[in-house]
């Protein structure tokens, strides 16, 4: 996992009479950024807690989730996702059926 993390923003926990809210800023080079990181239309962002607040009170910062599953593990859009066989009925349970 040597790709570059690509960061994207910063953000603040802000009290309300509502409750906690985060407040985020984003410039027109972070929204660049995430442009050029879109998979089908999406991207993923997380939010990280700083160790501790910037100079300017930010509490919190934006990265580019750049996680894609490995073509050898499966998980491609076009494979059915593998249903695990059901467990049988209490109805359908036989003596020989138990473990001990």
């Amino acid at each position: 996992m040597s790709e570059e993390k690509i960061y994207v923003g910063n953000g603040k926990k802000i009290t309300t009479q509502y409750g906690d809210l985060m407040k985020l800023s984003i410039t027109a080079e972070d929204l660049e950024k995430m442009q050029a990181n879109l998979s089908n239309g999406w991207i993923n962002i997380n939010i990280k807690e700083r160790r501790e607040p910037s100079a300017g009170g930010m509490t919190h910062y934006l990265e580019v989730d750049t996680w894609k599953p490995n073509s050898s593990q499966g998980g491609g859009k076009d494979e059915a996702p593998k249903a695990a066989k059901p467990a049988p009925a209490q109805d359908d349970l036989q003596p020989e059926d138990l473990p001990f």
